[in-house]
């Protein structure tokens, strides 16, 4: 997909989730941005910075043809009416007058992407979903192919009669988002191979996120990072074979406990997790919580461990998936680990969304982190070790290169 060309759609604010028309609402604008180089995907975001515009379009109220037409001679910034927009300056305003009864400040509320396609004009049309002060958020609601010279407003419009249910899922913070794979965590792993500060890496992979650094995976709005610290106590499930894994209670600010139950015969991407929060317990009775959900199993107590992560949390624009880069480093008996997990977390209900995107995609997102890790000077080592791995090395006394960090 190339030559895509991208047009922000304003209008009034009261109606904004949920189509174009009403009886008072203003005029419909769209405003073209200036190209990036990326194809269009499930999901678009904007910087504030970002909405500068060399060409404005128009209509009246119904949504008829244009009442106005402007071309910039240079690209000028366009006021968006939000209220973490503080840019200062010559800014180029589509309407000045406060919010009143009878009509309301016209802010952005759809994008619309287009580029050439076989005998016309290819279209995807996005819903503002999610407005934050690093920026704004567009979940695909439609894509399709439109006739050559069909108005933007007329596209928009079809967007949203034909697909009410996701139109109506984006107005919404909470329904939003979906599982694929419940129960299966889809994880790999990046271990350092010499003494790295994970906060160092934390914090430069964030920026370069926030840098546009990469390609094609923008922050998650509002959830850009993370900071997680526990205490684990570990059982290796040694039997029966269909549970061979590990448990284990995790220490909560409260008293309780989160119970991690993780099976897999080997370390490899998938395994089967589920985590149970706000557990109950002593721990002498760790080993009888156990049995009681896996009867006969074989255990084997493991070193304690504590760890500590920072999480940058993005999301495949191209893909609708987001993902986890946690930045993980777990000590137990003078042994340490370092690790960067790449894990999915979930995934965007847009438009054309599938499950079988996500592992192509967590694959891609591990190639662009490597390639900044090696532009760093960091080496790591790619893979599946898991904590079970590394907690076993650290019972037999036997803890490699990798699994240390050093």
């Amino acid at each position: 997909m190339s030559n895509v060309t991208r047009w922000l759609v304003f209008s009034e604010v009261a109606v904004a989730f949920r189509g174009l028309e009403a009886p008072r609402s203003a005029a419909v604008s769209a405003i073209r941005l200036p190209a990036t180089g990326e194809p269009a995907g499930t999901t678009e975001w904007l910087t504030y910075d970002e909405v500068v515009a060399d060409q404005i379009l128009g209509w009246d109220q119904a949504g008829q043809a244009p009442d106005r037409h402007q071309t910039f001679p240079t690209p000028r910034a366009v006021f968006t009416g939000l209220p973490f927009d503080r840019r200062t300056g010559d800014l180029y305003r589509l309407q000045s007058e406060p919010i009143t009864p009878a009509g309301g400040r016209v802010v952005p509320t759809f994008l619309v992407a287009e580029w050439p396609g076989d005998g016309g004009v290819e279209r995807a049309v996005y819903s503002c979903s999610r407005i934050r002060e690093s920026g704004m958020l567009f979940s695909r609601i439609w894509a399709g192919p439109v006739p050559a010279g069909e108005p933007l407003v007329r596209s928009v419009e079809h967007a949203c009669l034909h697909e009410p249910g996701l139109l109506a899922r984006f107005s919404d913070e909470a329904s939003q988002t979906v599982r694929f794979d419940a129960d299966t965590e889809i994880e790999l792993k990046l271990s350092m191979l010499d003494d790295t500060v994970p906060w160092e890496v934390a914090h430069r992979l964030a920026d370069a996120v926030q840098r546009r650094a990469l390609p094609g995976f923008v922050p998650d709005l509002g959830n850009e990072m993370q900071r997680w610290t526990y205490e684990q106590e570990t059982f290796e499930v040694v039997g029966p074979p269909e549970r061979a894994g590990y448990i284990a209670f995790m220490t909560a600010h409260d008293g309780t406990y989160e119970v991690k139950y993780k099976f897999f015969a080997e370390d490899t991407l998938r395994r089967f997790e589920r985590c149970v929060e706000g557990v109950v317990l002593e721990p002498s009775q760790f080993e009888d919580h156990i049995r009681e959900s896996v009867p006969g199993a074989e255990l084997r107590p493991l070193p304690h461990m504590r760890r500590t992560r920072f999480d940058v949390n993005v999301e495949s624009a191209r893909g609708g998936h987001y993902f986890g880069l946690e930045m993980d480093e777990v000590w137990s008996e003078g042994s340490v680990l370092r690790q960067l997990e790449i894990e999915y977390h979930k995934s965007r209900a847009a438009f054309g969304v599938v499950a079988e995107t996500v592992e192509p995609e967590l694959f891609r997102l591990s190639e662009e982190v490597q390639r900044l890790l090696t532009e760093w000077g960091i080496k790591v080592e790619v893979g599946y070790l898991s904590k079970l791995s590394f907690l076993k090395g650290v019972a037999g006394g036997a803890v490699s290169g990798a699994e240390t960090g050093r």
